[in-house]
């Protein structure tokens, strides 16, 4: 790649993603040079009803694609991330679906629709730490508020190493941050643990010690979080099939996609396809990584007047779209990418 290029793409998108739609990239005006603003919208009471639908086992026609996937710019991401962006990459509304997702899937760990996170059994998981790796992660990451609040007061008691020995075993969220930005990283207050790890150099993932006695390595991850990010690595499979050994059996992944991005920088059939074949996609990298139950969720925005064709293409009040690509990792643990394609 050409320093040139690198220089221009650098130049041209120095902060915020821009929309993409098929052979079309279209910049949105309001959110192209993003603000460090975000929503405070509180979650609902009652679990929301999410569209669902799973993905399909990828035909025998299809076969795993050869690592590493091209993109347009090839020099160093270390050297493309190297200044910090605070800066939100999806919009408020975005921001505040994705809060109450999480509020209602991630940490109650209950599938959507089913209303489990007031169960016996949401509760019994609560009252262990839990683990949840944020992949990719940068100055913030869209957890709701009460999720917010004991990830800081867990990474509060966890860097103050031990001064209360009662409290390793507590009821807490450990946060495990991997990013590419020193800055960004520091900046996040959920994280117990921060990690600058350039995936697309080295895609094996490995955990830090966990400062609770009661969570040893064989406890692995609850649930691992990426938000608008999975499109920018060059070896998904591996990182993947990394992130399903480190994960505890019933453990889940949730890949969140919208229609940003950096475009010289994601892998170029992104910016090839649909942005319902970009959901397929991520759910076969699932699928050949081992995992389980893949499907996707619709988090998009619902209830305002239909858009017409140039509307959707150029972005003209188009709240940003959202969707949720997730796995489970099967009971037995088994399932470590499927090798036969």
């Amino acid at each position: 790649m050409a320093p040139t290029t690198h220089l221009l793409s650098l130049l041209l998108l120095p902060r915020a993603p821009i929309r993409t739609r098929r052979l079309l990239l279209s910049i949105s005006l309001p959110t192209f040079f993003a603000t460090a603003t975000m929503s405070t919208t509180t979650t609902t009471t009652s679990p929301p009803t999410y569209p669902v639908r799973p993905l399909p086992t990828p035909p025998s026609s299809f076969s795993p694609p050869r690592e590493p996937l091209p993109r347009i710019d090839e020099t160093k991401d270390s050297d493309f991330y190297s200044q910090p962006r605070f800066v939100t990459h999806i919009d408020d509304a975005a921001i505040s679906r994705l809060r109450n997702y999480y509020h209602w899937n991630l940490w109650d760990g209950a599938p959507e629709n089913q209303g489990s996170g007031s169960s016996g059994e949401g509760k019994k998981q609560n009252k262990r730490k839990r683990r949840i790796l944020d992949l990719c992660t940068s100055w913030v990451s869209h957890f709701p508020p009460d999720m917010e609040t004991l990830a800081v007061s867990t990474a509060s008691r966890d860097q103050g190493h031990k001064a209360h020995s009662s409290d390793e075993d507590a009821p807490g969220l450990e946060v495990i941050g991997l990013g590419m930005n020193e800055a960004e990283l520091n900046a996040n207050p959920i994280l117990s643990h921060r990690t600058l790890q350039d995936l697309n150099i080295n895609p094996q993932i490995t955990l830090p010690p966990s400062s609770s006695s009661s969570l040893s390595s064989s406890s692995g991850l609850d649930a691992t979080t990426c938000v608008v990010s999975i499109d920018y690595l060059t070896h998904p499979l591996t990182v993947l099939r990394s992130i399903h050994a480190l994960t505890r059996p019933e453990g889940r992944i949730h890949l969140v996609v919208s229609n940003r991005c950096f475009p010289t920088k994601v892998a170029g059939e992104w910016l090839r396809v649909s942005e319902e074949e970009r959901l397929e996609m991520v759910g076969r990298y699932l699928w050949w990584s081992g995992w389980e139950g893949v499907e996707v969720v619709d988090l998009c925005e619902r209830g305002g007047k239909e858009m017409g064709m140039l509307e959707r293409a150029f972005g003209a009040g188009a709240g940003d779209p959202l969707w949720v690509v997730r796995g489970v990792k099967g009971g037995g643990g088994g399932g470590v990418g499927r090798t036969e394609l």
